[in-house]
C-alpha cells in the first residue's frame, strides 16, 4: 500500500514495506539504463504498482531530473488531450503553455533525464502508446516505466512479466526465504497481534499461499481473514471457496481464478449493505470523501445513516482504503472493477451514476458559490481532491446535446473557483470551457458571454498573442450588449484586458466598476468579488500613482485579513511589497514579498510564486543588490519558461521587469550579471526551496565542462577509484548507462582516459 506524496508526480511514500522480487529488481534496474520503455505486464493484483515503485525509489538519483509517477486508473475516456493533461499534471508542469498539452510535455521532457512511471494502463492503451511515443522520439533522456496488463506496442518496448510470488511446496520444510511467506509474515505481524509463523501451523501457511497462487494482493486480502480467525481454518476455508468457484472453469487463466476467486469471497462475507456500498463506489474516480459516498451510494436498500457504517467495515476488510487523515477514501483498481461488475450485474449503472453525476454539478456550483475567506483555501484543496471526479462528469455532460448547458454552467462554476489557476491549469480550464462552447448553441444569454469572458481572461494570463485576446474580449462584450444588462465577467475582462495587454490605465475604473457589479450580486458571487479587488489593487500598484497604490493595498490587506482569505493574502503582501519597491523602502519589501510566498507555499498554490519571486527581484533591484536582483529575475524567469507564460504579453509587469534588469546590469556590468543570473528552477517547489530554504541554485557552470549532475556524480566517484561496476552498483545504475556517461564526461572535458580523469579532479581538489 503506497500513498501520494505532497506534489504531483513525485515517488509515492510506501505505507508497508516491499518484500521480494530481489531478482527481479536487479534485472530490472540492469534494463532500465538501456531499453526506453519497460512494461510491467501480469494478473491484476500481482504487485506490477508496487514493483514499479520501488524500482523508482531505488533508481531516481540516476536522472538528473528526476522520477514522475502518473496513475491512470482514474483517467478514463481514451481523450488524448485530457491523458497528456493528467500526465502534465503529475510530472508538475503548471500547464500554461498556449500549444497543446502533448507538445507542452513533449517541450518540456526533450531536454531532461527523467525517469516517467505510468501506473494502469490497460484501459488507455492506444492514447498512452501515442503519447509513449511522441516523447520518446524527442527526448533521448527519458525512460518510460509502465505498468499494464496489456502491451502498448510501442517500438523498442521490452516486456517484462511480473510473476507471483514464489511459494513453497506442499511438503517443503519452514523456510522464511519464500517471498510468499515473507509477505505473508510481514503483514501478519503487523496486523494481528501475537500472530507469529511456527512449525505447527507452517503446513496451513503453506497451504493458504497455494491456493492464493503468490498472489500479492490475494496475500494480502487472505491476512485480513486471519484477524478473525485461526490460519488453519483460514487454509481449510480457502480450499473450500477456490474449489466451489473453479469447479467447472476449465478457461480461465489460473491467476485471474486465484484473484476473482478470493475477491469474491471477500464480497461473500461483506454484509448486504457493504456489497451494496462496494458496488456503488465504483462510479468514483480518483477517490471520495465520506460525504459524497452518503449522497451517491445512498438509496434503494443502502439508508444514508447506514454508509458510514457500511463503509466502515470495507475499511476493516481492506477493501476500502483510507487516505493519511481518513477524509478520503479510495478503492484499489481490481477491486473498483469487482464493485463495477457487481453494479452492471445488479441494473444500477444509470441510475447511481446519474446520482454521481447531480452530485458534481451541485458540488461544483456550492464551490464556486461558497467562497467566505477563511475558507479559501479549502475550497481550492477541495477542487483538488475530486478533480478526476469533475472531469468525468463535465465529459458526460458535454458529450450529450441534453445536458451541454448543464456543461457549460459546470465548467464556468469550476473556472469561477479559481482552481485552475491556483493548480496552475489554465489551459485545462480553456479546454473545458471550449467544448462546452461548441457544444451548446450560440445563442446570447449572460452564461454564455461570462464563459467567452472567462476564456479571454484566461488566454490574457497566459500572455496569448493581444489580437487573439482582443477578438475573443470583443466577442464577449458583444454578447453582453446583446443580453442588455450588466455581465459582470465580460466588464473585468475587458478592464483586465486594457491593464495587461496595452497598460491603459483606463482599464483600472472598468476593473473598479467590475468589482461593484459582482458586489451587487450578492454573497453567491464573493469570489468574483473578491478577484476584481485583487486585479483592481494589482493594477494601481503598477499603474497608478503612490497616492492611488497605497491606501489600495492597504486597504485591500485589511479586507484580506478581515476575510481571513490566504490566496487574497499572499497577493495582498505582494501588492505591499511592490508599493515599498516603487516608492518606499525596497528593503522591507523584501520581508513583505518573502512572507507572501511562504502563504504561497503553504496552500500549494502554483501560480503566485511566479510573480511573488519576480517582484523579490525587482525588490533587490530597486535595493542596490544587482546579484541578488539577477538570482530572483533568473528564478522566476525559469518558471515562465517552464509554464510557458509570455511575459511581453503582460505589459505592466514587462515595463517593472525591464526597469529592474537595467538597474541590476548597471550595478554589475554585463557579464557580472550574467554570471548571477540564477539556473532556472525546474518547478515552483524547487523555486519556492532556493528562496524560502535557501537551498543552493544549481549552476552547471560551475562544475567542471558544465557536467550534468548525474555526470557529476559518476565522475566523483571515479575519481575516488571505483571501477564501472562499482560506480554503478552505488548509483543503482547499470554499467551501460556509467559507459554513457564516462563518454559524455571525456568529451564536455576534452579528455580521453580515466587516467586523465582521475588527474584533473585530483587537480581541483588541490
Amino acid at each position: 500500500m503506497t500513498e501520494r506524496a505532497a506534489g504531483g508526480g513525485a515517488v509515492p511514500r510506501a505505507l508497508s514495506s516491499f518484500v521480494g522480487r530481489k531478482d527481479l529488481l536487479a534485472e530490472l534496474r540492469r534494463r532500465i539504463g538501456v531499453a526506453q520503455l519497460i512494461t510491467l505486464t501480469g494478473v491484476g493484483g500481482g504487485g506490477k504498482t508496487r514493483l514499479a515503485l520501488e524500482l523508482a525509489a531505488q533508481v531516481h538519483r540516476a536522472y538528473d531530473d528526476g522520477v514522475r509517477v502518473v496513475e491512470l486508473a482514474s483517467a478514463r475516456g481514451g481523450d488524448p488531450e485530457l491523458l497528456a493533461q493528467v500526465v502534465l499534471s503529475a510530472v508538475g508542469v503548471p500547464d500554461q503553455a498556449t500549444t497543446t498539452p502533448l507538445e507542452t510535455l513533449v517541450d518540456y521532457l526533450r531536454p531532461r533525464q527523467v525517469l516517467l512511471v505510468l501506473d494502469n494502463c490497460e484501459h488507455l492503451v492506444e492514447p498512452v502508446a501515442r503519447l509513449v511515443r511522441a516523447v520518446l522520439a524527442a527526448a533521448p533522456g527519458v525512460r518510460v516505466l509502465a505498468t499494464s496488463r496489456a502491451r502498448l506496442r510501442v517500438p523498442g518496448e521490452v516486456l517484462v512479466m511480473v510473476p507471483p510470488l514464489d511459494v513453497p511446496a506442499e511438503d517443503a520444510p519452514m523456510d522464511l526465504d519464500y517471498e510468499s511467506v515473507a509477505l505473508l509474515v510481514d503483514r501478519a505481524e503487523a496486523s494481528v497481534p501475537g500472530w507469529r509463523v511456527t512449525p505447527e501451523n507452517w503446513p496451513h501457511v503453506v497451504r493458504v499461499l497455494r491456493r492464493v497462487s503468490g498472489i500479492p494482493l490475494a496475500i494480502e486480502q487472505a491476512v485480513v481473514r486471519m484477524r478473525s480467525m485461526p490460519v488453519s481454518l483460514l487454509a481449510d476455508r480457502l480450499d473450500d471457496v477456490m474449489r466451489v468457484l473453479t469447479a467447472n472453469d476449465t478457461t480461465a487463466v489460473e491467476h485471474h481464478q486465484t484473484m476473482a476467486a478470493l475477491i469474491d469471497w471477500s464480497h461473500a462475507h461483506c454484509t448486504p449493505a457493504e456489497r451494496l456500498l462496494w458496488a456503488r463506489l465504483s462510479v468514483f474516480e480518483g477517490g471520495f470523501s465520506l460525504t459524497a459516498a452518503e449522497d451517491v451510494c445512498a438509496g434503494d436498500g443502502l439508508a444514508a445513516d447506514d454508509v458510514a457504517d457500511a463503509l466502515a467495515g470495507l475499511l476493516d476488510k481492506s477493501i476500502a482504503l483510507p487516505s493519511a487523515d481518513r477524509s478520503r477514501y479510495h478503492l484499489l483498481e481490481p477491486i473498483r472493477q469487482h464493485g463495477a461488475a457487481q453494479l452492471r450485474a445488479a441494473g444500477e449503472v444509470d441510475a447511481v451514476r446519474q446520482r454521481h453525476q447531480d452530485y458534481f454539478r451541485r458540488e461544483a456550483a456550492r464551490l464556486a458559490e461558497s467562497f467566505a475567506g477563511h475558507n479559501e483555501a479549502a475550497l481550492l484543496a477541495a477542487v483538488d481532491a475530486d478533480m478526476a471526479n469533475h472531469r468525468v462528469v463535465l465529459n458526460d455532460l458535454i458529450r450529450n446535446p441534453d445536458t451541454a448547458h448543464a456543461g457549460l454552467l459546470m465548467s464556468v462554476d469550476l473556472a469561477r473557483t479559481r482552481w485552475y489557476t491556483y493548480a496552475g491549469r489554465l489551459p485545462e480550464e480553456r479546454l473545458w470551457l471550449g467544448r462546452a462552447l461548441a457544444a451548446t448553441p450560440p445563442t446570447a444569454d449572460p452564461l454564455r458571454a461570462s464563459a467567452i469572458a472567462l476564456d479571454a481572461w484566461i488566454a490574457l494570463c497566459l500572455g496569448v498573442e493581444r489580437e487573439l485576446v482582443a477578438r475573443r474580449v470583443d466577442e464577449a462584450d458583444a454578447m453582453a450588449r446583446e443580453v442588455g444588462g450588466p455581465v459582470p465577467a465580460v466588464t473585468f475582462v475587458r478592464g483586465a484586458y486594457a491593464v495587461l495587454a496595452l497598460g491603459a490605465v483606463d482599464g483600472v475604473e472598468l476593473l473598479r466598476q467590475a468589482h461593484e457589479e459582482f458586489g451587487a450580486l450578492g454573497p453567491a458571487f464573493a469570489v468574483d468579488h473578491h478577484l476584481a479587488h485583487i486585479m483592481l489593487t494589482v493594477s494601481l500598484v503598477l499603474l497608478g500613482s503612490r497616492e492611488q497604490a497605497e491606501p489600495a493595498a492597504e486597504e485591500f490587506y485589511a479586507e484580506c485579513e478581515r476575510l481571513g482569505a490566504l490566496w487574497g493574502i499572499s497577493w495582498a503582501h505582494w501588492c505591499r511589497g511592490v508599493v515599498q519597491t516603487r516608492w518606499g523602502d525596497p528593503v522591507g519589501a523584501l520581508d513583505v514579498l518573502m512572507e507572501g510566498l511562504r502563504v504561497q507555499r503553504e496552500i500549494r498554490d502554483k501560480w503566485g510564486p511566479l510573480w511573488s519571486i519576480e517582484a523579490l527581484g525587482w525588490a533587490h533591484s530597486r535595493a542596490g543588490d544587482g546579484s541578488a536582483a539577477a538570482r530572483m529575475l533568473g528564478l522566476a524567469h525559469g518558471l515562465h519558461r517552464v509554464t510557458g507564460v509570455r511575459v511581453d504579453g503582460l505589459v505592466p509587469f514587462a515595463w517593472v521587469t525591464a526597469q529592474a534588469v537595467a538597474r541590476a546590469k548597471a550595478v554589475l556590468g554585463e557579464d557580472e550579471y550574467a554570471r548571477a543570473y540564477a539556473g532556472p528552477a525546474e518547478s515552483v517547489e524547487q523555486a519556492l526551496a532556493v528562496v524560502l530554504d535557501e537551498v543552493p541554485t544549481p549552476e552547471p557552470d560551475r562544475r567542471p565542462g558544465g557536467l550534468t549532475p548525474a555526470e557529476w556524480n559518476v565522475a566523483k566517484l571515479v575519481g575516488d577509484g571505483l571501477s564501472n561496476p562499482e560506480v554503478a552498483t552505488r548509483l543503482v545504475i547499470s554499467p551501460a548507462t556509467v559507459h554513457t556517461h564516462l563518454t559524455r564526461i571525456y568529451r564536455k572535458l576534452e579528455i580521453s582516459s580515466r587516467h586523465q580523469l582521475i588527474s584533473l579532479l585530483a587537480s581541483m581538489a588541490d
